[in-house]
């Protein structure tokens, strides 16, 4: 099984089924949310691209 990351700011799933939400840490004192999507096939595609803001 070969597995493959995309990014963005915003990123929908459509599978059959949804596992529990599960609450992960990230560096600092970030926290996100982690699901598992599963179908025949599961498919996930970026909504709105991520960008970097200067300030």
């Amino acid at each position: 099984m070969s597995s493959q990351r995309i990014e963005g700011e915003k990123i929908r799933c459509v599978g059959r089924k949804v596992s529990k939400p599960r609450l992960i840490h990230q560096s600092g004192r970030h926290r996100a949310i982690e699901i598992f999507v599963e179908g025949r096939p599961a498919r996930a595609e970026v909504v709105r691209v991520w960008r970097v803001l200067k300030s």
